[in-house]
């Protein structure tokens, strides 16, 4: 290996450490529900789309800001407060939390809520607005 290759080598493990570095944790089940214990300075933000929380459920005290819609509403997110974000399996909640760690917030983790719902933990549903 000569040593213009061994730079370019030993720069792109560099990346891939930095990359590695700004990954998120990803919260266990058990882990999401000892933080919603004690959610005083927790902000529980779920990036799936409305209809999703309506078939699935959610964390008790979730706030629902779809993803395609997460960089326009960063306003309504605290910052005084540390993030979890959720979806489905994780990927999405990945997503946010990079877009929201690049804008100055406190990222905890991020979590699917699947694998939570499948160890037995509760979820809260949205009460449906009475039609008239």
């Amino acid at each position: 290996m000569d040593r213009r290759h061994a730079l370019i080598t030993l720069a792109g493990l560099r990346g891939l450490l930095a990359f590695a570095e700004e990954k998120e944790k990803t919260l266990s089940p058990e882990e999401l529900s000892k933080l919603l214990e004690n959610p005083e300075n927790i902000f529980f933000l779920d990036v799936r789309e409305p209809k999703e929380i309506e078939e699935g459920g959610s964390v008790k005290g979730y706030v629902n800001i779809p993803l395609g819609q997460l960089e326009g509403r960063l306003s309504e997110i605290p910052k005084d407060k540390q993030i979890v974000t959720f979806c489905q399996r994780g990927t999405r909640a990945g997503r946010a939390a990079d877009l929201l760690r690049k804008n100055g917030y406190k990222i905890v983790g991020i979590c699917g809520l699947v694998p939570y719902k499948e160890k037995g933990y509760p979820v809260v549903y949205p009460k449906k607005e009475e039609k008239r």
